[in-house]
C-alpha cells in the first residue's frame, strides 16, 4: 500500500504532529527516504519515539521500511502500478479491527439497519445485507430512495449503511445528510479516498479498487467491498455468539 493510501486509511486517527509530518514527507518524499529518523524528528521538535509511533500507526514496521518505500515511489513511479493480486490483498491491509468494532457495536445497538447503494455497487449491498440478515431480521437492504427517506424521517434508532465508491453520488449524498441531520447513525463504505460520504460518515470504512469502463459499460471490480463487508460480518457474527452465551 503507497504512503498516500495508508495516509487515507488512518487520517482519523492522526495527531496534530503527525498531520505535520504526513504534509512533510508528502511534499519532500525523495529527501526523508535518505534521512535518519533522528534529522526528521528534529524538524518538528520532537524526538525519534514520536516518529516511530507515526509509521507503526500507518502499518509500517519500521522507519527503515517507510524510506524504502518511499524511495520507490520517488525513483520508480512508472513501475508503482500492482498486478490484480497485489490490487485485492491492499483490501485486506485496509481491514482494521479497531474500526470495524466501533461498527459493529453501532450494528448492534441499532433498532434497524439499512443498507443502500445504486446500480451494481447496490446489487453486492444486497447480497451483504442477506448475509447479516440470517442472523437477525433488522438487517435489510432498501431498494428505492423514497422508501429509505420514509425510514430515516418515520424510523426511530436507526443506522443508515450507504455503500458508494465514489463517495461523491449525489441522491447518497443527500439520503445520508438527512440521516445524519434528523440524528441517526451513518456507516459509509467508499473507494480509498477523501470523499464526501467518508467524512459525513460516523464511522467511515474504506476499500481499494479502480474504476474500469469496456465498451462504455461499468466492469469496475466488486470484490473489494466484498472483502470489507465479509470481515465486518464475520467480527459481527462472533460477537452475535457472544452475547448469545
Amino acid at each position: 500500500m503507497k504512503f498516500n493510501e495508508r495516509v487515507q486509511n488512518q487520517y482519523f486517527r492522526l495527531t496534530e504532529i503527525e498531520d505535520d509530518l504526513v504534509d512533510y514527507i508528502q511534499k519532500n518524499k525523495a529527501e526523508v527516504a535518505k534521512m535518519k529518523i533522528v534529522h526528521l524528528a528534529e524538524q518538528f521538535y520532537t524526538v525519534p519515539n514520536t516518529v516511530t509511533r507515526f509509521v507503526r500507526k500507518l502499518g509500517y514496521d519500521g522507519f527503515s521500511e517507510l524510506k524504502m518505500e518511499l524511495k520507490n515511489e520517488s525513483d520508480y513511479p512508472h513501475l508503482m502500478g500492482d498486478s490484480y493480486q497485489q490490487k485485492i490483498n491492499r483490501n485486506f491491509e485496509l481491514i482494521d479491527i479497531a474500526r470495524e468494532d466501533k461498527v459493529v457495536q453501532c450494528l448492534r445497538k441499532a433498532k434497524n439497519v439499512n443498507f443502500y447503494g445504486l446500480g451494481q455497487t447496490g446489487l453486492v449491498a444486497k447480497i451483504c445485507a442477506d448475509n447479516f440478515y440470517a442472523l437477525e431480521d433488522k438487517f435489510k437492504f432498501i431498494d428505492y430512495p423514497n422508501e429509505i427517506r420514509h425510514q430515516i424521517e418515520n424510523g426511530k434508532n436507526q443506522l443508515f449503511f450507504f455503500i458508494s465508491l465514489s463517495g461523491e453520488t449525489k441522491s447518497v449524498l443527500e439520503l445520508a445528510e438527512l440521516a445524519k441531520a434528523v440524528g441517526h447513525k451513518v456507516i459509509g463504505l467508499t473507494n480509498l479516498s477523501d470523499n464526501s460520504l467518508s467524512r459525513l460518515a460516523d464511522v467511515a470504512l474504506y476499500c481499494c479498487t479502480e474504476k474500469e469502463v469496456v465498451n462504455k459499460y461499468d466492469v469496475t471490480d466488486k470484490t473489494p467491498i466484498l472483502i470489507i463487508m465479509q470481515s465486518l460480518f464475520k467480527s459481527y457474527l462472533a460477537e452475535f455468539h457472544q452475547n448469545k452465551k
